[in-house]
Parts: C-alpha cells; sequence; structure tokens
C-alpha cells in the first residue's frame, strides 16, 4: 500500500466515526457537532499527510497552525483560514472548513483568500493553493465563475463536498441530515492527493 493510500485508508475511517457519532442529530444538537467534527477531521487527515511527508523529506519544515497571518502592510488587517500549513516557513496551503457552504459563504471566503493573496504575499509560497471543505457545498458555478472573474485567483483554490448533496434532502419522506447519507470516499481520496500534491510541491519548489 503507497502512502497516499494509507493515508486515504486512516482518514476514511476517523471520517467514519464522525459520521456515526451524527446520525440522528437534529437543530442545535447537530449544528454543536458539525463544525467541531468536520475540524477536527480536516486537522488530523492534514497532519497525517505531513507526517508522511517528513518522513519522505526528513530535511523540510513543515508546520501546521490555525494563527493569524500578518499583513505586509501597516494598518492593514491580519487574515486567517481555518487550516494553514508552512513549508520552509512560508505558507503553502490555506483551507477553510465549513459543514454547510452556502453562496454568501463561499463569496466571503473568495474575499478573504484575494485579501491573503494582495496582502500577505510575502509569507505566501509561489505556487501557495487554498481549499474549501463541507458535508455539503450549496452554491452553483455560476458564482465560482463570477468569484473567478471579480476575485481572481480560481486556479489556486478546490472545492470538496464530502457528501455531494444539498443540504435539504428526504429519505423514506424525512429529513436527513448530511451524516445519515455517508460520504464519497472518492472525494476523500480527491482532497488528500491535492493537500499531499500541494505540500510536496512546495518542497520541491527551487
Amino acid at each position: 500500500m503507497n502512502s497516499i493510500n494509507s493515508i486515504v485508508e486512516d482518514s476514511c475511517f476517523i471520517l467514519n466515526e464522525k459520521f456515526e457519532g451524527g446520525i440522528g442529530l437534529t437543530s442545535t444538537k447537530l449544528k454543536g457537532y458539525s463544525g467541531p467534527a468536520l475540524e477536527k477531521w480536516c486537522e488530523m487527515t492534514i497532519k497525517l499527510i505531513i507526517a508522511d511527508l517528513k518522513e519522505k523529506y526528513p530535511n523540510t519544515v513543515i508546520e501546521w497552525d490555525k494563527s493569524y497571518i500578518k499583513s505586509d502592510y501597516e494598518g492593514f488587517s491580519d487574515e486567517r483560514l481555518d487550516q494553514h500549513v508552512k513549508v520552509n516557513g512560508k505558507y503553502a496551503y490555506l483551507q477553510e472548513d465549513r459543514a454547510w457552504a452556502d453562496k454568501p459563504f463561499y463569496t466571503l471566503k473568495r474575499a478573504v483568500i484575494r485579501n491573503i493573496m494582495l496582502s500577505c504575499e510575502s509569507k505566501l509560497s509561489s505556487n501557495v493553493k487554498f481549499g474549501l471543505i463541507g458535508y455539503c457545498t450549496d452554491f452553483k458555478e455560476e458564482i465560482i465563475n463570477t468569484c473567478n472573474f471579480c476575485q481572481d485567483y480560481g486556479d489556486r483554490i478546490e472545492v470538496f463536498s464530502l457528501t455531494g448533496r444539498r443540504r435539504d434532502i428526504k429519505v423514506n419522506g424525512k429529513n436527513a441530515n448530511w451524516y445519515e447519507t455517508g460520504f464519497i470516499t472518492e472525494t476523500v481520496v480527491k482532497y488528500v492527493e491535492y493537500v499531499y500534491k500541494t505540500l510536496e510541491d512546495a518542497i520541491l519548489a527551487k
């Protein structure tokens, strides 16, 4: 088994536990569980990737954090997303986790990414990439196209919907939360491959 397959297997095992823990939850209990469960799974998966890359490239410094990124400009705001990974002191991968990401949320985070690209440029690796991951992503290709046109950097961001469905879905006539229809393993594979390649590209960059 190669390293990426091993990471995917471990990641899916952890994610399955998170999904099982959310079955039957509704309302406030669902909201209170969903966000932290997703964020913790993302953190654990990213750290599995980092551990593998550290073993593969022992002379490379790879750091995970959640702290704010200082602007290059005095009097400007600091910026952050939910997960940050630095390679040799430069931010190489930044990610936002959101249980349910709708059009306003996506638009807002595209603006934050633009802020980071323009205001924090000296802190970033030359090929920095971004990810947005959620259980459900309820926005259409049109808003992605609009943000690509108006806010730029569309080639640097990937979106991952773990369930591949909308939030409002019924199973046997009853509302089903996102845990009750399961996750798409292929999406986990694509996510792991994307983060792994992004970090490895940063390691190998001159």
